[in-house]
């Protein structure tokens, strides 16, 4: 069993994730920046952990990650200011990547169906700052010596969980929508195959088991 860090505890997706990490036996951590949602994380079987990745340094992150077999990112700035988005959805995630790099915990990355260093979002639309965000750390995530797998889902419902479809391979299918009930299932089985690693699962909802559509994946050893 590991012991998993979540970081942005707290998301609707994390919410549902930590809930099937922990009836699995790992030992399950969740990453918060208000302490009023602490009840709110400890009720999905997660203890909570009161840090602001946004105002951390790297120290601060390094001592955060420490000890974690897993570090699971599922934060985000939640739209608003280009600075803040900035802040948490680069700057604080690159810190963790260069942290779980000197630990070696393996990095699970909630990253989205487009992000790409060409994702064509406009400069003056209100999502580039995102879009130039996730699209930054993923490159530093696949160039790294990280363990890392970054999950690409596409427009996130709130439908209940079901199967996936995975571009596999890339550029096989378009982007669509996928329950976040799926996603967190997505989580809890890549955890649990600790034998995928560098690869990148865009997916949307489909009819495929996760578990089996991960089997199907390269680099499962």
């Amino acid at each position: 069993m590991a012991r998993i860090l979540v970081i942005g505890a707290h998301g609707k997706i994390a919410l549902l994730a930590q809930p099937l990490l922990a009836q699995a036996e790992h030992t399950v951590h969740g990453a918060i920046r208000n302490p009023d949602h602490a009840d709110d994380v400890a009720a999905t079987g997660a203890e909570p952990v009161v840090a602001d990745v946004e105002q951390l340094d790297q120290g601060g992150v390094d001592a955060l990650v420490a000890g974690y077999d897993v570090v699971v990112w599922s934060a985000g700035a939640g739209g608003g200011s280009a600075e803040r988005t900035r802040a948490v959805d680069q700057d604080a995630a690159l810190r963790v990547l260069d942290a779980v790099q000197r630990t070696g915990a393996r990095l699970v990355m909630v990253s989205y169906f487009g992000a790409s260093r060409d994702h064509g979002v406009p400069e003056d639309h209100s999502f580039f700052a995102y879009a130039e965000a996730k699209s930054i750390v993923d490159e530093a995530i696949r160039a790294s010596g990280a363990d890392w797998v970054i999950l690409a889902p596409s427009t996130l419902t709130l439908d209940e969980e079901g199967g996936i479809e995975v571009d596999e391979p890339a550029g096989s299918i378009e982007a669509g929508e996928i329950p976040r009930a799926t996603v967190a299932r997505l989580i809890a089985e890549v955890v649990a195959h600790p034998g995928l690693r560098g690869i990148t699962v865009r997916c949307n909802g489909g009819s495929t088991p996760v578990a089996q559509a991960l089997g199907g994946l390269p680099n499962m050893g």
